[in-house]
């Protein structure tokens, strides 16, 4: 398929699906419109530009999420030095199951391929390990059956759970885009789900618009947001729980709303959209945020006014939360320009004006918010607070003070493995969604349940295979390590596994290699257990 869409994607695109977000720290200075995109040495030479006077090696820099996208999409650039847009990529994997149809027509040549996932969904070590298995940006949980959890990730589809999180099915295996960053669940049938596509925080896939299922994931189809006029990035999506034909969805397009279920889609307030949600009793009241603008709508999304009342002047992200407790309360996380932290501000009344809490800890611990940020408030206690950065952080007081909740690098009891994409109260329980997979607190944050085992969501950068027995091989994974296959799957060495090899004389030798050329770590037990560097 790659080979295929750079073969295709000869001509200047219209606008790049997978471009670093505008509000990356060193994309700022640059120009980006659909009319005039940029192209991929442009963002990379800007990137390279921004780290020239910084420390790529602190942890939570940043430097390593760039790396990452850089690496990847270095693969797509075509003749013209541009990425492929999402109607590209969509036309080519079309392209490629016409070409299938008429081989099976012609009887030229049978597929025979039986293809099935060989994990990791769990691995031998993993309770005394800071690894895990891949990155979650959203979670939802069944408003009508709790023992129900869909869970999005960037790249390895969305995943339904029946038992509370035990075991886990795929739903968009048939699907050539398997990102998610958004997901509702209708409350009035919850048989009818909606999917924001693609990877808002990492852009590891592209947007191919808002999808749909009227059988609780079993089926999905398209609606009037679809590969023909996605943006490149869509977000959180929410339904109205009092007209549940009408949704509201971020974008960095704008704020996108239907009446009419998702068919067709209007695009009420222009801006790159990060987040969105709606008052807690009173879905006429909508609030949004771009990277450094905070917007309230007062008739249900038709239009929208910035609130500047008590927010910073600048600001690099802003990520919003509501609680039921306390309907007039809108609490929001920012950071600098930066991406350094800059403050928990607190609206009592439903987003008309704002004050800084005077909480002055540096609760991100470094500058990666451009990355991963999340803010979530208890859906019973209108002053407890969890932001996550590097870490999940809590407060108990409306956010004037907060403590550590987790270590990254110490798997105990409160671990949620580092990065933090999502974080949200559903029924008293708080939900994380990290790099590392999903993680459950029923105690207020003092211990979480790692849910991820069963997910196959791992984001592998290259595979090495046994010469003598397929079922050894090697692999690495992004920000999880090197993981060793004999029969079972286990972790043998940490950081980003860049390169996992399988030595072709003895395939008892397992070699692995950290980011950026870093420490060779050698295994000799199959990648059983960890190895020597």
């Amino acid at each position: 398929m790659r080979t295929l869409l750079i073969v295709l994607c000869t001509f200047c695109c219209l606008f790049s699906n997978a471009q670093v977000d505008s509000g990356t720290p060193w994309m700022k200075g640059l120009k980006n419109t659909k009319a005039n995109p940029l192209t991929f040495k442009e963002i990379v030479d800007a990137g390279n530009t921004y780290w020239e006077t910084r420390d790529t090696d602190v942890k939570g820099s940043g430097y390593k999420p760039f790396k990452r996208w850089e690496s990847f999409w270095q693969n797509y650039v075509n003749a013209d030095g541009f990425l492929p847009t999402s109607q590209e990529l969509w036309d080519v994997w079309e392209a490629k199951n016409s070409q299938k149809s008429q081989r099976r027509s012609t009887a030229v040549r049978t597929d025979e391929s039986d293809w099935e996932s060989m994990g990791p969904t769990d691995f031998l070590n993993r309770s005394t390990n800071s690894a895990n298995l891949g990155r979650v940006n959203t979670i939802i949980v069944d408003p009508d059956n709790s023992d129900i959890i869909y869970v999005g990730s960037p790249a390895g589809g969305i995943w339904k759970s029946t038992d509370a999180g035990a075991t886990y099915i795929p739903l968009t295996d048939f699907l050539p885009q398997i990102g998610v960053s958004g997901i509702a669940i209708d409350p009035s049938n919850t048989d009818i789900l909606y999917i924001a596509t693609g990877d808002d925080d990492y852009n590891s896939s592209t947007s191919v618009g808002i999808w749909k299922s009227t059988d609780a994931g079993a089926n999905w189809q398209q609606t009037g947001m679809n590969p023909t006029n996605t943006p490149y990035r869509t977000s959180e999506i929410y339904i109205n729980p009092d007209n549940t034909n009408m949704l509201w969805v971020a974008t960095s397009n704008g704020i996108f709303k239907s009446v009419n279920g998702g068919d067709d889609w209007t695009n009420k307030q222009s801006g790159s959209f990060r987040d969105l949600k709606v008052k807690p009793n009173n879905s006429n009241i909508i609030y949004a945020t771009t990277n450094d603008e905070f917007y309230k709508s007062t008739d249900a999304g038709e239009t929208f006014t910035q609130i500047t009342e008590g927010l910073p002047t600048t600001s690099g992200r802003l990520f919003i939360d509501i609680t039921p407790a306390n309907g007039n309360l809108v609490y929001m996380v920012a950071s600098n320009s930066d991406s350094t932290y800059q403050g928990i501000y607190k609206s009592s009344d439903s987003g008309t004006t704002f004050t800084q809490m005077e909480n002055t800890v540096n609760i991100f611990e470094g500058d990666q918010s451009w990355y991963d940020l999340a803010i979530a408030v208890s859906n019973t206690n209108e002053n407890e607070i969890y932001v996550g950065c590097l870490n999940v952080w809590k407060s108990s007081d409306g956010g004037d003070s907060f403590s550590q909740l987790n270590e990254w690098y110490s798997r105990t009891d409160s671990y949620t493995h580092a990065d933090i994409h999502f974080i949200r109260a559903f029924n008293g329980s708080i939900f994380v969604g990290s790099d590392g997979g999903i993680f459950e607190s029923t105690d207020a944050g003092s211990t979480f349940t790692d849910l991820s085992p069963g997910l196959g969501i791992s984001q592998f950068y290259r595979i090495s295979v046994s010469k003598q027995d397929s079922n050894k091989m090697a692999g690495g994974l992004q920000d999880n390590g090197g993981f060793g296959r004999d029969q079972q799957w286990s972790n043998y060495h940490g950081g980003d596994g860049m390169e996992g090899v399988v030595d072709p004389n003895n395939d008892n030798i397992y070699y692995g290699f950290t980011q950026r050329g870093g420490d060779l770590c050698i295994n000799t037990t199959s990648g059983q257990n960890g190895g020597t560097s």
